[in-house]
């Protein structure tokens, strides 16, 4: 009698255990059945923000601040001198209008003087003594106008950064044929590539020649900025950033590139107009 009595508990307590587990079961189900039609009602009436709505209105908010980028002027400073800072090879301001899509570039002579806050001296003096800083308020108090980003190099790294980027073509309308002191070069009449190397000799030969010399490095500027503008450099970016940002020297910060795909773009979509100059127009207040 007694072994029935607790025969029939145990089968009591079994049913009990399954019963709670259906039930159990049923109240997650109910639960989850719950928390999955409030996020489906809250995803259709926009109530809920998840990921990729936020990732679209981040998207929405770079887009704005990208194209913002691509308009009015933009002042940029190239220097290229000696790794002992013995000589400047070129001095030179590209201002990058993208209003009416135009290039105004003017190179200086690293050996005219100008006086600053700092000191009274040439050129290559203020870059000396301040570095790339002063002679950045030496070109901006000579110039009238303000520069906006620098990059600098010397001799080594100028090159590393034209072969990173790849050959230029060149239309010479005669041969040159110079010797300097310390370096030769010589370009065949008619289209000429260049690398790095000769296209610094180039730069070099033209320093020579004074005034005329400082016009066709301007040029030649002008060249660079027309042909390194594709849509195959635009594709590889990134990579293209990533090596000439870790070869030279700037001020063009990770968030600057980030911004500049409008930039970009319309340097690599237009024809843009490239003006040489001797000096910038100081335009009075």
């Amino acid at each position: 009698m007694i072994k029935d009595m607790q025969t029939l508990r145990t089968a009591r307590q079994r049913e009990r255990r399954r019963l709670g587990r259906f039930f159990g079961a049923v109240a997650v189900f109910l639960i989850l059945f719950l928390v999955f039609s409030a996020v489906y009602i809250g995803v259709r009436s926009g109530g809920f923000s998840f990921g990729a709505k936020q990732d679209e209105s981040e998207t929405q908010t770079e887009s704005a601040a990208d194209l913002s980028q691509a308009e009015g002027i933009k002042n940029l400073l190239l220097v290229c001198s000696t790794p002992d800072k013995t000589d400047i090879r070129l001095l030179t301001v590209v201002q990058i209008n993208f209003d009416d899509l135009s290039y105004t570039i003017c190179s200086f002579s690293p050996r005219e003087s100008v006086r600053t806050q700092e000191r009274f001296g040439t050129f290559l003096e203020h870059y000396q003594q301040g570095g790339v800083k002063e002679l950045t308020r030496a070109v901006e108090t000579v110039s009238g106008i303000r520069i906006d980003r620098y990059i600098a190099s010397d001799d080594n790294t100028f090159k590393r950064a034209i072969n990173t980027m790849g050959a230029l073509t060149f239309q010479f309308p005669q041969q040159i044929n110079y010797r300097g002191a310390d370096f030769a070069i010589v370009l065949i009449q008619g289209e000429q590539k260049m690398r790095g190397d000769d296209l610094l000799k180039y730069l070099r030969y033209c320093s020579a020649l004074g005034d005329e010399g400082l016009q066709m490095q301007s040029e030649a500027i002008g060249v660079c900025f027309r042909q390194y503008f594709t849509e195959k450099n635009l594709d590889k970016k990134d990579n293209l950033y990533a090596a000439l940002i870790n070869t030279l020297q700037s001020d063009i910060s990770v968030l600057d590139f980030k911004r500049s795909g409008a930039m970009l773009r319309s340097m690599q979509q237009n024809e843009y107009d490239v003006n040489c100059i001797q000096y910038f127009r100081v335009i009075a207040d």
